[in-house]
């Protein structure tokens, strides 16, 4: 079991067993994700029964507005629930109940969810970090990280520590890390540990 805070949710979460937990730093990672709901189960069963939320681990929300139930199992495990997931996209259109919000369906193993295991370890240490600056307002900070990155265009995490004064360090790197959350900046987090020279840049810009 893993107790977690989920930056993107705002929320707190356990969740059961290594590969959801995986399965959570990564989609905390994705800019494509504006949110998730990690244990939708209660809600799925009373939207489209307990054969649907049996195989809907998560509940993801994209930028543009689309929504996916997500299956997290095992490879070796994949034929488990085959009649469910043969007639989810039905009842995942029943409990919509709107045409243009029907949730899609996808399925994730432990082959796509640990492919980029840098990114994984990296961000197993950044979540907690944003989790302690759960209850302070970033804006400031925010904007600071921003006016850095559009006069130099690549910068270090320790180009962004030193911008904080008073033991503020720490909150200006959650600023930093918030932004690479939500698709302001990329980063080499997928390729080289997190660490003072880790690089940051805007999207389409390169290191």
């Amino acid at each position: 079991m893993w107790v977690v805070y989920s930056p993107k949710a705002q929320a707190d979460f356990v969740l059961r067993g290594d590969l959801q937990f995986g399965h959570f730093l990564l989609a905390e990672s994705d800019p494509t994700i504006e949110s998730a709901d990690y244990t939708p189960k209660a809600r799925i069963e009373a939207m489209a029964g307990q054969a649907v939320a049996a195989i809907v681990d998560a509940e993801v929300h994209l930028v543009g507005g689309q929504i996916i139930w997500r299956e997290i199992t095992r490879a070796d495990e994949i034929a488990n629930h085959a009649d469910a997931r043969a007639t989810l996209p039905v009842l995942a259109q029943l409990a919509a109940g709107d045409a243009q919000n029907v949730p899609a369906h996808d399925l994730w193993t432990e082959k796509e969810i640990f492919a980029c295991p840098q990114r994984i370890h990296n961000w197993l240490r950044i979540v907690p970090w944003l989790a302690q600056a759960r209850e302070w307002p970033l804006q400031v900070y925010a904007q600071r990280v921003a006016s850095l990155l559009d006069r130099c265009q690549c910068v270090t995490l320790e180009d962004v520590l030193a911008l904080g004064e008073h033991g503020e360090d720490a909150l200006y790197a959650a600023a930093l890390f918030r932004g690479v959350q939500h698709g302001r900046y990329a980063s080499d987090l997928d390729t080289r540990p997190l660490g003072a020279a880790s690089r940051f840049f805007l999207p389409g810009q390169g290191p």
